[in-house]
């Protein structure tokens, strides 16, 4: 539940195709309604949930949302003057995390005791979810090969791009396709590390009425997931991390004066919602 609530939070960045301003007020629906799908809480720990949202967005409002957009407003800069660098690009993936992990702080303490309460038949219903999501996850990827494996995520950055400059040129996509013939393999390693957090995961809630034991592996889970990462799983994210930056870096040197004009119009409209969100009491 915790995760994929969080990840929702999180996806207030990232708003496409619809206003970020009406989004954000609809928020707390779309937690609400995410967080059906894996368990059906109870009239009181719903009560307790409700006031967890309500004091986080004040909070995300407040305090994160200045933060995001002054991010933006450096990417920006650093696309427009063309002064980003693979090891700043890593800096801003750095930076992105560090947004995620103090959220994770901020809503622990109190959604843990929730999540503490929660029956043994609520528990079966959030990791049934999961597993559901894993085997999906395994099925659609595990067994490609790597040749699909490029071409689906040719197929996916070109979208995301094209969401942010409007068309994609046929040099373009070379350059996406060249990045990703590029990056080192990661695929096996991430799913084994995805089923060692769910294993983690569904011990800890079993283990949810020992107060210190949960909390240190929800913390570990939530805010510190890393460490249950193999050492050549995070060399290897790292440097596909800086070849993801070097690529970003060689298309923004080929965007004509229409891309670049979409691109900047959309990151402008983004960082003013940003703005007006913060503002607005």
């Amino acid at each position: 539940m915790s995760k994929k609530l969080i990840i929702l939070l999180l996806s207030s960045l990232f708003f496409v195709g619809c206003s970020t301003k009406v989004s954000y007020f609809f928020l707390d629906w779309a937690i609400e309604w995410e967080v059906e799908e894996y368990v059906e809480l109870t009239s009181e720990q719903q009560d307790k949930f409700d006031v967890i949202i309500e004091s986080f967005l004040v909070w995300h409002r407040q305090q994160e949302l200045p933060r995001y957009r002054d991010q933006l407003s450096l990417l920006s800069t650093l696309t427009n003057q063309q002064t980003m660098t693979p090891e700043l690009w890593l800096e801003q993936v750095s930076m992105a995390k560090a947004h995620w992990y103090r959220i994770f702080n901020f809503v622990m303490p109190e959604l843990l005791p929730i999540m503490a309460s929660l029956t043994d038949e609520q528990v079966d219903q959030i990791l049934l979810q999961l597993k559901k999501e894993q085997q999906e996850l395994i099925e659609e990827y595990a067994g490609k090969e790597q040749a699909e494996l490029i071409t689906d995520s040719d197929k996916r950055i070109a979208k995301q791009l094209s969401e942010w400059t409007g068309t994609v040129t046929d040099a373009q996509k070379n350059i996406i396709h060249q990045a990703n013939t590029e990056r080192l393999a990661t695929l096996d390693m991430w799913l084994e590390y995805r089923h060692e957090w769910l294993r983690q995961f569904e011990q800890a809630l079993k283990r949810r009425q020992q107060t210190d034991y949960f909390t240190q592996q929800m913390t570990l889970l939530m805010i510190s997931p890393d460490e249950l990462k193999s050492e050549m799983y995070r060399d290897n994210v790292t440097e596909n991390t800086r070849k993801f930056g070097s690529m970003l870096i060689t298309l923004n040197q080929t965007f004509s004066q229409k891309q670049r004009k979409h691109f900047d119009k959309k990151l402008t409209a983004l960082v003013d919602d940003l703005t007006e969100l913060h503002l607005d009491k």
